[in-house]
């Protein structure tokens, strides 16, 4: 009996542990130099043709990922002048602009391949980081070297540090607003610059405004025209439409890391977040959520890119563990806050000006702020998704801040100083 009861369990453990193993499979999809013939595990860039075509930058090569078939380019069997592959963006005619650590970048259409490096061009730098196109067609290619444009007539500039208002030649990202063709550039220890049409540039950094890094490694805009900027050393830093600054660290958040490389943000305005040592972070509203080596598939925390397919599946790049392909619809542990209040408040401690945001916008709702005997001291109604409080006269001290709709109340706590 008791041998039957032990084989009993052997089987129910096994079928839990299948179960488990089957719904991460579900999930997860990974693909390293084990199970594909990629070149090598340290993926560095992620791009997308169209739904049909992948393509993958690796330090070893580029690989085309087309249904079932891999290809991969290299130094030998193509025109690629760099293995080591930085960044890929792919332009409305389906050509390949990639950029490289010691190439330059290269324009591939499928069939030849054309190079401009700093010899054969005004190229100030060989180490391409990122490609961006705006939509009159004017290449952005961020480099060690400064930032460059290219426009339509093959006119190229240069934007450095000696010959503008750029505090840094050492471009990291670029990401363009199409609206209004702002170039929102971050840089290593430059800080943020803001490029507008006209050419006109603003520079941010710690010693002229509230950033809280002068790093930017990586750039998205949520929906409210929001900034929200990936840093190496402090988590996420926001630069909020209209207002000024905020972040997001371990010191003042539940962001399990300050070392961020990369963010997306999904179709439901959650942020995605690649980081050095956590692995993957997603943002919920004001609630953070971590994917590593402890709880998930992941073999790396490490993250290097983040890029959404069009059919919704996010694509990761890890350091040394190849690329993981994850249906975030079936991952568990995502919460639902589309039924909930998601708003925050800042700068806090505040001096003048209290600014409140927030992405989901009920009727009949109400602001008030109380001080600490219980007297009510300001109260309006919100009727948009960023309400500003003046804040000059009250008295310094500790403040509670009551946003309500209906039965339904939520607190925060602020400081006047």
């Amino acid at each position: 009996m008791l041998l039957s009861i032990k084989h009993f369990l052997v089987i129910v453990i096994t079928f839990i542990l299948t179960m488990i193993s089957n719904d991460l499979n579900a999930q997860w999809t990974h693909y390293d130099t084990g199970n594909t013939i990629l070149p090598g595990n340290d993926i560095k860039a992620i791009a997308f043709e169209g739904d049909s075509i992948s393509w993958i930058g690796t330090d070893f090569g580029l690989v085309k990922i087309k249904g079932t078939v891999w290809t991969v380019y290299n130094t030998l069997n193509s025109g690629l002048p760099d293995n080591s592959i930085r960044c890929i963006t792919v332009d409305t005619n389906n050509v390949k602009w990639i950029g490289t650590f010691l190439g330059g970048f290269t324009i591939f259409n499928d069939t030849t391949w054309l190079s401009f490096n700093s010899t054969n061009s005004p190229l100030p730098d060989d180490h391409v980081k990122d490609i961006q196109i705006q939509n009159n067609g004017t290449k952005w290619l961020a480099t060690t070297g400064g930032l460059v444009s290219i426009d339509t007539a093959n006119v190229w500039k240069i934007y450095s540090q000696f010959t503008s208002p750029l505090q840094s030649n050492n471009i990291a990202r670029i990401y363009i607003v199409d609206s209004t063709s702002l170039k929102i550039v971050g840089t290593v220890n430059g800080g943020l610059s803001l490029l507008d049409s006209a050419g006109n540039i603003v520079t941010y950094t710690i010693a002229n405004s509230g950033i809280a890094d002068n790093s930017l490694y990586d750039i998205d805009v949520d929906l409210a025209g929001n900034y929200w900027m990936a840093s190496p050393a402090n988590g996420l830093v926001v630069k909020v439409q209209g207002f000024g600054w905020t972040n997001f660290s371990q010191s003042n958040s539940g962001i399990y890391s300050s070392s961020l490389t990369c963010l997306e943000f999904d179709d439901q305005a959650r942020l995605w977040i690649g980081s050095i040592d956590s692995g993957l972070i997603m943002k919920n509203g004001l609630t953070f959520k971590a994917w590593n080596t402890n709880n998930s598939p992941l073999q790396d925390n490490y993250i290097e890119c983040l890029q959404f397919a069009q059919d919704g599946k996010l694509w990761i790049g890890t350091q040394t563990n190849g690329l993981y392909i994850v249906d975030i619809g079936l991952l568990t542990g995502i919460e639902d806050h589309t039924a909930e209040l998601q708003w925050e408040i800042f700068p806090n401690p505040v001096d003048d000006e209290l600014v409140l945001y927030h992405s989901v916008k009920y009727e009949k709702e109400k602001l008030a702020i109380y001080d600490v005997t219980g007297k009510n001291v300001h109260q309006v109604n919100v009727n948009s998704s960023l309400t500003r409080i003046n804040t000059a006269n009250f008295a310094p001290g500790i403040y509670i801040v009551q946003l309500s709709f209906g039965e339904n109340a939520y607190y925060k706590k602020i400081v006047k100083y």
